[in-house]
């Protein structure tokens, strides 16, 4: 990664398990020359199995295939590892939920990262199923 990119983290991890609660959800920002080219959003569930949800990963379209993208979900694979090591368990899964026939780039992506399809909603969206892919780390 170029030094001009930096990972700007809302909220950041806690020091410490947050007793009041186990859930945690974080925005991380990619920043080059101060200006936003992307982010993440990725959610810690609320019981302790090591279950992480990618809510959310874009890039600038003009900056495609440049590795921001990968940078960004290293990052909240790294951010969740420590989420979890918090609570005392490891990161187990990480899943993300997709637009079948919107999001082809991102399921290449996802598969191109070690996910794996393994489920489809069906009418739930409007004129395609929704996708879950899943990434294990045990």
């Amino acid at each position: 990664m170029s030094a001009s990119l930096q990972f700007i983290h809302t909220p950041p991890l806690p020091r410490a398990p947050d007793a009041r609660s186990a859930s945690f959800l974080q925005h991380i920002e990619l920043r080059e020359s101060r200006q936003s080219i992307g982010h993440a959003v990725w959610h810690l569930i609320d019981f302790d199995e090591g279950v992480v949800q990618l809510v959310e990963l874009i890039v600038d379209p003009k900056l495609y295939r440049r590795g921001h993208a990968s940078a960004l979900l290293t990052e909240s694979i790294a951010q969740a590892r420590a989420a979890c090591k918090l609570k005392r368990v490891p990161l187990r899964r990480l899943w993300v939920a997709l637009e079948q026939k919107t999001q082809v780039v991102a399921r290449a992506f996802l598969t191109k990262h070690g996910f794996h399809h393994t489920a489809s909603v069906t009418d739930l969206l409007r004129d395609q199923d929704l996708l879950v892919f899943v990434r294990s780390f045990d």
